[in-house]
């Protein structure tokens, strides 16, 4: 997958990848092949992932879509730059003065960004590292709801509010 995120931000339609022919990964998935035009040795090639959309939560934006995560970004980024266009919900939105006066800290250019709202505790149930951790109890919930459809529908109801 992250192969196939990084041929989409670079605008390939495919990456070459070693060491999956050799695994099971090559018989159980869409992986073709490709040769080195400069050594002729084969490796995969992992079909691009283009993305209509990247939704990513972070720490801080800028009405201008500039935005901060504070520590690890993991794929956030990667996300953003194989989409077409990207929505960000952050848990603060600061002054923009705030991203003038560090701008090695702007962890995306609002340029890239379709849009952004304010949206505190906006990753819960899941985390926000820093900020929050996860909800461990209501992950738990939602598992043993997620197992048959009425016990689903019956955590939606209590939950989320709909139905």
């Amino acid at each position: 997958m992250i192969a196939g995120l990084r041929a989409a931000a670079q605008g390939l339609s495919f990456l070459p990848l070693a060491g999956v022919l050799e695994s099971d990964l090559a018989t159980r998935a869409h992986i073709g092949r490709v040769r080195d035009p400069f050594t002729g040795q084969e490796y995969a090639a992992v079909r691009a992932l283009p993305l209509d959309w990247a939704v990513l939560h972070v720490h801080e934006a800028d009405v201008d879509g500039n935005i901060r995560i504070h520590g690890a970004a993991y794929e956030d980024l990667l996300l953003a730059r194989a989409a077409a266009r990207v929505l960000v919900t952050a848990e603060r939105l600061v002054d923009r003065d705030s991203f003038r006066a560090a701008p090695d800290r702007t962890d995306l250019p609002g340029f890239l960004v379709a849009a952004v709202v304010e949206a505190p505790r906006g990753a819960q149930p899941c985390s926000c590292a820093t900020a929050y951790d996860y909800d461990r109890e209501y992950l738990l919930a939602y598992l043993k709801a997620a197992g048959d459809d009425e016990g689903f529908r019956e955590f939606v109801r209590r939950h989320v509010g709909a139905g």
